[in-house]
């Protein structure tokens, strides 16, 4: 019997994180290098994820929102959110990357939430979940890229997550903003007590000692909470929005820089089945042989 789809949410309510390229990583190389099969969602009404793949026509998209009506055909989380009978399907779109699939944001995304309190038939935090319910033997993983706010958006992708891990920088913005993410996660657990909040990982980490002192700090508040893996700062992240192009893709150049090998050693934690073992594996045999074991898989796989 295959395993029900694993749902995780990338969640931090400050925005700037890293939480759309953790997102879009993340799926890819667990594409690449295991062989699953991932679903992202997008919802983000800035819709950056789905801007990372081509095969959506944007003027379309610009032109439409301008005038007020949707493209014959097409379906994004929006129109998922608004009708309970609508098949899930119409609304999954290809990336155009082998074992990744989307579903886009785009349109009206940002005026749901009124319109989702206005729709009193469904239970409003429930409408995601309610769907994915439906293909959760289609998928090994769900990928959802949360928007930087306190939402009914957000609220609805934890609801449908099973887990959620949060993407954060080492400033006082980010540390504010994880626990306020975290009292948002809290409240949800009061309805869907089997989500599971999976800590923190840094993103955009440059190693100075104002970012050692708060990785620091935050590691006595939030025991056990802070996952010993960090994404340095890399051009290649900044050029991502203009090249649209996933690190295993882009970055082929003999063997893979810093921040393409930090997010294969994250994507492999979070494959994990048993975190507790990957990571005492990973103080024992240490970062650069885990992530020589990985750059091997990628090697079988014909990459690298």
């Amino acid at each position: 019997m295959k395993k029900r789809m694993e749902t995780i949410a990338l969640l931090d309510i400050k925005g700037g994180v890293g939480k759309t390229t953790s997102a879009k990583e993340i799926a890819h190389m667990l594409a690449t290098i295991y062989g699953k099969k991932v679903l992202e969602i997008d919802m983000d009404p800035q819709s950056n994820l789905s801007d990372q793949f081509n095969e959506f026509d944007f003027v379309t998209t610009f032109n439409a929102i301008r005038s007020g009506k949707r493209i014959a055909g097409e379906y994004s989380i929006e129109h998922l959110l608004m009708d309970n009978t609508l098949d899930i399907h119409k609304c999954i779109k290809s990336t155009g990357y082998d074992g990744v699939d989307i579903i886009p944001a785009f349109l009206t995304l940002s005026e749901v939430e009124e319109l989702l309190k206005a729709d009193i038939k469904t239970p409003q935090q429930f409408k995601l979940k309610s769907h994915l319910d439906t293909i959760a033997e289609e998928y090994d993983y769900c990928i959802i890229d949360c928007s930087p706010s306190i939402s009914i958006l957000n609220i609805n992708a934890l609801v449908a997550a099973d887990k959620v891990y949060i993407p954060t920088r080492t400033d006082a913005g980010s540390c504010v903003g994880i626990a306020i993410t975290m009292n948002l996660i809290d409240t949800v657990k009061t309805y869907n007590p089997r989500l599971v909040n999976e800590g923190c990982f840094f993103t955009q980490y440059d190693n100075t000692n104002i970012a050692k002192e708060v990785k620091g700090m935050l590691e006595e508040l939030l025991p056990g909470q802070i996952i010993p893996i960090t994404i340095p700062r890399n051009k290649y992240i900044a050029e991502n929005s203009y090249m649209k192009m996933p690190l295993l893709i882009r970055d082929t150049k003999g063997n893979p820089g810093k921040i393409t090998r930090a997010y294969m050693l994250l994507t492999a934690y979070i494959e994990a089945a048993n975190k507790k073992v990957f990571l005492e594996k990973l103080e024992s045999k240490g970062k650069d042989a885990i992530e020589e074991e990985l750059i091997q898989k990628l090697k079988e796989r014909g990459i690298y």
